[in-house]
């Protein structure tokens, strides 16, 4: 009987995730909308109906200007329709393609707009409430130029070149290898009352370089660390064999004929943490442990992501270059899709949105807020693209009618904008269905 409530408690909470997950993504869409609405009927357009969902009517309401306002079935989106949006066959001058070219542009591009001011709104209230995901040094190797030494452990990395920090995607394209670089970072120090602060240090002179790590490729057999918690794992980084640094190439090739009886090594396990593990040298010999050397470009450190909360005004100047960072992430993304250098498995459709906001929904009302940012961002760059159907085709089509005065055939728009809805689904239901 216990084990019916716990399996019934889980689906339950399962299914709130879910329909949590659906309101977060419905309350986007309808900030979305809410900016075509307000920006219309701030510069006289005539509303036909503002509508949260897809598909037939649930729940509908005709105020007394006309305009119905209404909840459907399909919790997939929403819509704002202006009068005449599709053909010039009315003679309402409030009506959508008789308003001034500027102004359509206007109403079209609010959409976004709202998204990504409700992103800095939301941002500030995370940043300031919970914090932002830093990044904090771990470790700085050894074989790091002077320079670089200059880094700490547990110096949070604030500024590089004067310009903010954020860990969206990769940390290393805020770093040049073609000169010296200037750290801003937060440096720790515990004040008179015992307690930890944190101080703005400026570090001059660091470099990007080159270096090599030497990762475990094979393990045959068992070996704990010398503190008992963790076994020798593929994946495995050797930092150091016998108090030696290994950060060039051939480095661990020219210890090896060194080597004798047990030898001592330094690892970075899956954890991140660094121990030691005294194993035997022959296993290297007999090919029990294999390790394979891989280059990378970097500053000669290892950094853990975790969360730190900045003051007020520091929250509010870090928002929209934040969200711009977002925006520029998105770009890249779509951009790597087209050239190949992002695969297919690092995008999702509507699926995978809803399964991924779900699982975020029960990681805390932190993640919750930051998920809304990215969200936000996400729906604001992705309908200015000049893809068909979204409000970037659009304005695209303004434009024209504004240069040319003479608008593209109705017919044609509403042609290419049905092709491309349907493309669109059919894309992003594909995506979802080569991630199962």
């Amino acid at each position: 009987m216990l084990n019916l409530v716990c399996d019934f408690a889980s689906v339950m909470t399962t299914v709130g995730r879910y329909l949590l997950a659906f309101v977060i993504l419905m309350f986007m869409v309808l900030i979305h909308e809410t900016g075509h609405y307000t920006a219309g009927k701030l510069l006289g357009f005539k509303i036909n109906e503002f509508a949260v969902g897809m598909g037939p009517k649930i729940l509908s309401k005709t105020k007394k200007n006309g305009e119905v306002v209404s909840l459907r079935a399909l919790p997939l989106g929403g819509f704002c329709a202006f009068e005449g949006e599709n053909d010039d066959g009315t003679d309402n001058p409030a009506a959508f393609n008789k308003q001034k070219p500027w102004k359509r542009l206007i109403v079209l591009f609010c959409g976004a707009f709202f998204n990504f001011v409700s992103a800095i709104l939301i941002a500030v209230i995370a940043f300031a409430c919970y914090g932002d995901n830093v990044a904090k040094i771990q470790y700085v190797y050894d074989y790091a130029p002077t320079e670089n030494q200059q880094l700490k452990q547990g110096d949070i990395i604030f500024k590089v070149d004067g310009k903010r920090v954020f860990v969206l995607d990769e940390i290393g394209r805020y770093m040049d290898s073609s000169k010296e670089m200037t750290f801003e970072v937060l440096r720790p120090f515990t004040d008179e009352q015992g307690n930890t602060a944190y101080q703005n240090v400026k570090l001059n002179g660091i470099t990007k370089q080159s270096y090599t790590t030497t990762t475990l490729c094979k393990v045959v057999g068992e070996y704990t660390s010398a503190d008992g918690e963790v076994k020798l794992a593929v994946g495995d980084t050797i930092y150091k064999l016998n108090g030696v640094a290994l950060g060039k190439a051939g480095a661990f090739n020219a210890l090896y004929p060194q080597l004798k009886d047990s030898c001592t090594l330094t690892v970075i396990c899956a954890d991140g943490k660094m121990r030691d593990f005294d194993v035997d040298s022959d296993l290297f010999r007999s090919n029990q442990l294999v390790v394979q050397e891989n280059a990378y470009s970097g500053i000669g450190m290892t950094i853990q992501y975790e969360a730190y909360k900045f003051g007020f005004g520091e929250s509010l100047l870090r928002t929209v270059p934040y969200c711009g960072e977002v925006g520029l992430l998105v770009l890249r993304t779509l951009g790597g899709l087209i050239t190949g250098a992002v695969g297919v498995e690092s995008v999702g459709g509507p699926i995978t949105t809803i399964t991924m906001t779900s699982e975020i929904v029960g990681t805390g009302f932190a993640n919750i807020l930051r998920l809304i940012v990215l969200i936000s961002v996400n729906l604001a760059v992705f309908n200015l693209l000049p893809v068909p159907a979204l409000d970037g085709c659009q304005m695209i089509f303004v434009l024209i009618e504004w240069i040319a005065r003479k608008p593209v055939n109705r017919k044609v728009q509403s042609y290419i904008n049905g092709i491309g809805l349907i493309v669109l689904i059919g894309l992003m239901i594909l995506i979802d269905i080569l991630k199962l």
